[in-house]
């Protein structure tokens, strides 16, 4: 019987115990990681954790030589907690509230009331009575089962991504290695895949923007582009299109689970990392080259050289600074009072200002290369202006607005590639082949503009095979055809929106050639 009750002193000694402290530190940073699982590297997620983890901890010792007693120090800990973590998602939720025209949550109002709501917690905490273990037992429950769903998310995000590689084998067909002239020497032309999210087509920047194209197309005509009037790109979304770009084919032909109505995008992400024509140009001798972009799923991080910009130690990625954002701290981020940290925008400007210089250096590097940049350009966040000056666009500005910065975007990174691909032509011992791409149109304005992108095509020797209606899938078929002695037949240019029937609707292409 001793035994028996000794037993059950300790656990409910253990059921007493403030878990619930520890639990309310980590869920926020958890939660925040399994709702972006599939843009997030976990490891991003070590830091917030580890400031949560001993911050709370810090708390709770000064609490608890305040208050003399542990259980009311956690109870206050876990308060002040919740409020700190909240502070951001609620002014999130509530700063468009008007009335009369008047905002009436910003932070000059919020934070006062959650200093109030703060002090009014520990007041409480300190004068609850009577003992505070039954509550203690209660948020400790609450803590725990808070934690299961983002654990089971995250787990089950980690699970499928980690099956989708063990059961990714590019499935387009694969060119026979060592035909067409054997493995690839100092003369093998340099390959580069420039994707240009979101730019689109001539036509449609003049009917939705207003804005004139011609001078920008003409100078590639000049380097000796060709420039296909009438392109469109097979899917709508990035990852579909690369995955499908990347392995010269469409996804029906590269596994039965690529549908419209799975969402789950993990399963292309090994497509894109180690496609068909990364391992047939590699096969050959090929150096790959690739860049850090802010998305995982595009970046080439196992590449022979990947490229990315250099970090400050006090340079947070995206994750953490979104972190931060949902926090009290969010009120020292928007009065650019942690300068010191750069913003979502300053990272994305930083990323695309590193890969436009790192481009003019390619070809300076020895051996036959396959160069893959992913550029975020023209497609949003809109960071730069005109001629590259840092703007942000606010994540309410007007469709006038954005519209207009999107324009922008367009005229900045066409100035940038007239100079780059004049200088990679210009120093590359054996001419180059170059695909610039759009992997769909602008964003906003319906099914059909957004499958009408820009596609511009350095084929020399080879201009011959192009034609004003060729979509994505194509490009590689015929380099391979043309320059490596392949035969892989150019496929039906068909353009594929995935649409609320849970299938995938055929975009003509009535393009006035």
């Amino acid at each position: 019987m001793i035994i028996k009750k000794a037993k059950k002193t300790k656990v409910q000694a253990s059921q007493a115990f403030p878990w619930h402290v520890l639990l309310f530190a980590i869920y926020p940073i958890l939660a925040l990681l399994a709702h972006n699982i599939s843009q997030v590297a976990p490891a991003s997620a070590l830091l917030p954790l580890g400031f949560s983890v001993v911050g709370a901890g810090l708390l709770l010792l000064l609490l608890r030589l305040w208050l003399h007693d542990w259980q009311r120090a956690a109870l206050a800990t876990t308060i002040l907690l919740v409020l700190f973590f909240s502070y951001g998602h609620v002014y999130s939720y509530l700063k468009g509230v008007t009335v009369s025209g008047i905002y009436l949550f910003r932070h000059r109002t919020m934070a006062p009331l959650w200093i109030v709501l703060a002090g009014l917690g520990v007041w409480w905490a300190r004068r609850r009575k009577p003992d505070v273990r039954g509550l203690t037992r209660l948020l400790n429950v609450v803590g725990v089962v808070l934690l299961i769903f983002p654990v089971i998310q995250v787990g089950s995000g980690l699970w499928k991504q980690w099956r989708a590689w063990e059961r990714s084998s590019p499935t387009a067909p694969n060119p026979v290695v060592g035909a067409g002239g054997g493995a690839a020497d100092q003369t093998s032309p340099d390959i580069y895949y420039i994707i240009l999210d979101g730019y689109g087509r001539a036509d449609i920047l003049q009917e939705l923007y207003g804005y004139d194209n011609s001078e920008f197309l003409s100078s590639l005509e000049n380097m000796g582009f060709y420039v296909a009037n009438c392109s469109m790109s097979n899917y709508s979304q990035t990852e579909l299109s690369l995955a499908s770009s990347l392995n010269y084919n469409y996804l029906s032909a590269l596994g039965n689970s690529f549908v419209p109505e799975n969402w789950d995008r993990s399963q292309l992400w090994p497509l894109i990392k180690n496609s068909a024509v990364r391992i047939y140009l590699e096969s050959r001798g090929y150096k790959t080259i690739a860049f850090k972009t802010g998305f995982s799923w595009t970046e080439l991080t196992d590449a022979d050289l990947f490229l990315a910009p250099q970090l400050s130690k006090r340079q947070l990625d995206g994750f953490q600074y979104m972190w931060l954002q949902t926090t009290f701290v969010r009120i020292l981020l928007d009065a650019e009072a942690l300068s010191m940290l750069k913003n979502p925008d300053d990272q994305s400007r930083q990323r695309t200002k590193f890969v436009l210089e790192q481009l003019q250096e390619i070809p300076s590097i020895d051996g036959p290369k396959f160069v893959f940049a992913h550029l975020v350009i023209p497609h949003q966040p809109f960071v730069f202006g005109p001629n590259g000056e840092a703007i942000s666009i606010a994540s309410d500005a007007t469709a006038d607005m954005s519209a207009q910065a999107y324009v922008d975007q367009v005229i900045f990174i066409n100035k940038q590639m007239e100079i780059i691909l004049a200088k990679i032509i210009a120093d590359s011992p054996t001419p180059p082949i170059i695909i610039i791409q759009g992997d769909h149109g602008p964003s906003g304005w319906g099914m059909i503009n957004r499958m009408l992108n820009l596609g511009a095509y350095y084929f020399p020797g080879h201009e011959d095979m192009l034609y004003p209606t060729i979509t994505n899938v194509n490009a590689f078929r015929i380099v391979f055809d043309e320059y490596f002695g392949q035969d892989l037949p150019l496929l039906p240019d068909i353009s594929l929106f995935p649409d609320n029937s849970h299938d995938f609707k055929q975009v003509e292409n009535d393009c006035s050639q």
